[in-house]
């Protein structure tokens, strides 16, 4: 049989539980829904580490950071270049391997194996990084400096989006992978669309943010076992129900318009005939904890954020639902599977190929995140996820099953289970974890550190220093036109800036290196504090 060609739909900073075919009653996901009803979903899928960059690279390497070098998010390039990964090895062995969309390879254009490269980052250094600003230039948005939607001061405030749904980088995205799918081949072809969203600014069409903005929407889920590790308090004008409600539906919002996408290219795939011969893997990168426990962004080992939706379409797989745990280094090694590629010789693969995980009920997998004090290392398997934190030497156990959000520490009274998880945890450490974190076949852990606030908070320090790096100068017409677009935000009656003094002298201090001007920004405040 001749080899597939292979669609990986990823998603950035999506929940597993944003699917309606999956039993989230509140969503509009018919795209992702018709996926559903024709391959595997992996209910139980986990991300290798629950961050930007760590996740990526853990896809593409099917390698843990040990070896790529991207425990978390950082400015920095691949720690070793003679490493192999999927686009090269694919690309080697006769495919066509095309990269469209979001990346966050480092520096912007690092291939690292990809033939052909459509970017769309979210924070490209200059336009002719970024194949999706040339093409706002052409269709007459030149003028739009935050293209995905304004990161300084309103990183939590749902947008309504200044560019036209059909220029939409959601939309772009299908665009480019439609194109390429049309395209007559003689070989096959692999194509990587990655989205941007659901990840923050919800900076969408009006449809989409109305489409949440009545009717009921599941409500986070409360603070579980007392937070040592991540200490995020929302002050009582922060936590309005209505406006962390209307959060929600900007998030939302935001994974129906990539939803739409999915469904634009799942009609091409079926009317050029080539459905039956693409393995068509759907996931993303991490989740988001989207007020629960209190909390927002990635970076937890808590469901919210690492519990991912996982979906496999085509040659393998059938309609299906599969409960066995599975994580993003699943599905690296799913993809060298489908393609008959052997990973070099010492190459140290983590995941197993999905078709042949389907009968474990014993597996545990793991995953993990960072360094120092902030590391911990995860495992999940029989029917119970197992934390272990090196901060003060911290440890959570709770039953998944019977207590599917987390309110419940078990840690401690499930000795077996408790024990299985753990044996995993040290085995995953000392294969692929950081090599000083293991001594005496036991974890090394580190004295207790009080975390840093704001670290994975509503108001994180560093949303409000993101500007847009391509416009290079910042010129008065490129200050007047992010004005325009932070004028914009207000309009939103929900919008809110973080009243934090440190954290607004902060954002002030970071404005006017840019050459902002301290009054406007004063306005800014003042809009917004009259509003409470």
């Amino acid at each position: 049989m001749p080899r597939p060609n292979i669609l990986l739909l990823h998603t950035d900073q999506q929940r597993f539980d944003t699917i309606a075919a999956l039993g989230a009653a509140h969503m509009h996901t018919p795209g992702i829904d018709r996926l559903v009803e024709r391959g595997t979903a992996f209910t139980c899928a986990y991300s290798a580490n629950p961050v930007c960059q760590p996740a990526r690279h853990d896809l593409i390497t099917g390698v843990s950071a040990r070896h790529h070098g991207y425990w978390s998010n950082a400015n920095q390039s691949i720690q070793d270049y003679s490493l192999a990964t999927l686009p090269r090895l694919l690309t080697d062995a006769g495919y066509q391997t095309i990269a469209v969309g979001k990346m966050h390879f480092q520096p912007d254009r690092e291939h690292h194996g990809f033939a052909h490269m459509h970017l769309m980052e979210e924070l490209p250094s200059c336009r002719e990084d970024d194949t999706y600003l040339q093409y706002l230039e052409r269709v007459g948005c030149s003028h739009i400096r935050c293209q995905h939607g304004v990161r300084p001061l309103f990183y939590h405030t749902p947008q309504e989006s200044r560019v036209p749904e059909e220029h939409h980088g959601s939309a772009w995205i299908a665009h480019q992978t439609i194109d390429l799918l049309r395209q007559d081949r003689d070989r096959p072809l692999f194509i990587f669309a990655s989205w941007v969203g659901p990840h923050p600014p919800y900076y969408v069409p009006r449809k989409y943010l109305d489409m949440y903005a009545s009717g009921d929407l599941p409500a986070p889920c409360g603070p579980g076992d007392p937070d040592t590790q991540f200490r995020t308090p929302i002050s009582p004008e922060d936590a309005d129900p209505e406006r962390l409600r209307h959060i929600r539906g900007g998030y939302f919002g935001a994974t129906s318009l990539i939803d739409a996408q999915i469904g634009r290219i799942l009609d091409i795939l079926e009317e050029t005939g080539q459905l039956n011969n693409t393995l068509i893997l759907f996931t993303t990168d991490h989740g988001e904890m989207l007020g629960d426990r209190g909390h927002y962004q990635k970076h937890y080992p808590y469901e919210g954020s690492a519990h991912i939706p996982l979906i496999a379409c085509g040659p393998g797989f059938a309609r299906d639902l599969c409960s066995i745990p599975a994580t993003t280094w699943d599905v690296a090694a799913t993809i060298l599977d489908a393609a008959e590629i052997a990973p070099p010789e010492g190459h140290p693969l983590v995941g197993r190929p999905l078709g042949s995980i389907t009968g474990d009920q014993e597996r545990i997998i793991s995953f993990h995140h960072g360094t120092g004090a902030r590391r911990y290392v995860a495992t999940v398997g029989l029917g119970h996820k197992y934390i272990h934190w090196y901060n003060g030497g911290y440890d959570e156990l709770y039953d998944l099953e019977a207590d599917p959000w987390e309110q419940n520490n078990l840690a401690g009274s499930r000795a077996d289970i408790e024990g299985a998880l753990r044996r995993a945890a040290l085995g995953f450490e000392r294969d692929h974890g950081p090599v000083e974190r293991i001594s005496d076949d036991t974890f090394a852990d580190l004295d207790y550190q009080a975390p840093d606030p704001h670290a994975c908070s509503l108001y994180p320090r560093w949303s409000s220093t993101q500007f847009p790096r391509w416009t290079n100068g910042y010129s008065e017409k490129d200050l007047e036109l992010i004005r325009q677009e932070m004028r914009d935000c207000l309009k939103d009656p929900h919008a809110y800036i973080c009243t934090e003094d440190d954290w607004r002298a902060e954002a002030m201090e970071k404005w006017e290196q840019i050459g902002g001007d301290r009054k406007f920004y004063e306005e800014l405040f003042a809009e917004v504090d009259k509003r409470q």
